[in-house]
């Protein structure tokens, strides 16, 4: 977070077991409001499922929340793109619509240029590497650069390193990806990402991704493993592949008229249970990766483990063409290993 209340140590020495208390938010009013009762009504949404660890976290900062306001600030937690896509979330934020999402860095990226360096393929090597990189430095100067455009940026989250899953092929080596009709996010990044593996790259929203797989305008798709477990792909994929090669995060913003209005009481009680979520969220996170590899097995995926050294090579180009205007920050983030 951009001042941190508190430092990282104590932060993790909070309690995993807090998100095992995650309520459901009742159904919201008007954003950014205060109810006949006095009380300060927010709103949060986010495009993916509930029961991932971005949605567990979500529902757990606004509980603790509630409960560091003794009840005065409650929010309401939409999934699943009820309130619009990312990129309407983003917007929505901006006009003071919406007061609180959480949006993929490859949405932010849209918005914030440098952000496209995090999606260049194999730039973060493991979670530990990650943990120095979003929640140090970098990750302060990504949440100030919010400010830039119109949103108020709260923290970082992870959504985890993507693989690859498809109905076509198993994926033993970079061959097997040649000609996959792949589901990409709409970002140039990622795009170049999957046409240097030999895919025909699809842009297209995540909410029409499980249709297009399953009345086959698409093969395939990538994701974190959670996502893809939570989001039901082992019913229309049958094969994944374990390539980790974006490690995706998301962005917790704020309409910064909402953010203004909280006085400042208010914005210190948002800020320490920020602090809490975003060690919580990458410890669940990390945690439901493996029982998703373990779910998607048994629901009869097949999980093969391809050699990342050919598509780190595959896609050099890429990381070439791309982050030559990110080189200060891509030299940051290589000596933060």
């Amino acid at each position: 977070m951009k001042k941190r209340i508190f430092g990282m140590s104590v932060a993790i020495a909070l309690t995993l077991g807090c998100l095992a208390g995650c309520g459901s938010s009742s159904d919201g009013g008007n954003g950014g409001t205060s109810g006949t009762s006095g009380k300060i009504e927010l709103r949060m949404a986010q495009a993916s499922a509930a029961d991932g660890a971005i949605g567990q976290s979500m529902e757990e900062f606004a509980r603790l929340v509630s409960e560091k306001s003794n009840g005065n600030i409650e929010i309401t937690v939409f999934h699943n793109g009820q309130l619009g896509t990312e990129r309407d979330n983003v917007e929505a934020c901006q006009l003071g619509n919406l007061d609180m999402a959480v949006v993929n860095n490859s949405v932010m990226a849209n918005f914030i240029p440098w952000f496209s360096a995090f999606d260049l393929p194999y730039v973060i090597e493991n979670t530990d590497h990650a943990d120095k990189v979003f929640l140090g430095e970098i990750g302060d100067e990504m949440l100030t650069a919010m400010d830039d455009i119109g949103v108020h940026g709260l923290s970082i989250w992870e959504s985890g390193f993507r693989n690859l899953t498809n109905s076509v092929r198993p994926v033993n080596s970079l061959a097997d990806v040649s000609g996959l009709r792949i589901r990409v996010m709409e970002n140039p990044v990622h795009q170049a990402l999957w046409m240097a593996l030999g895919a025909d790259a699809v842009p297209m929203n995540w909410s029409d991704a499980y249709t297009g797989m399953q009345q086959g305008a698409i093969d395939g798709q990538e994701n974190p493993t959670t996502v893809i477990d939570k989001n039901n792909v082992a019913e229309v994929n049958d094969e994944l592949a374990v390539t980790e090669h974006v490690y995706s995060t998301v962005a917790v913003i704020m309409s910064p008229s909402v953010w203004n209005s909280l006085g400042e009481e208010n914005q210190k009680i948002i800020n320490e249970a920020m602090a809490e979520v975003e060690i919580s969220e990458r410890e669940l996170s990390r945690q439901m990766e493996q029982e998703a590899l373990e779910t998607l097995q048994s629901e009869g995926m097949n999980i093969t483990y391809p050699d990342k050294a050919e598509f780190i090579s595959a896609t050099q180009s890429v990381r070439d063409e791309y982050g030559k205007d990110y080189a200060d920050i891509l030299s940051r983030v290589e000596a933060a290993k």
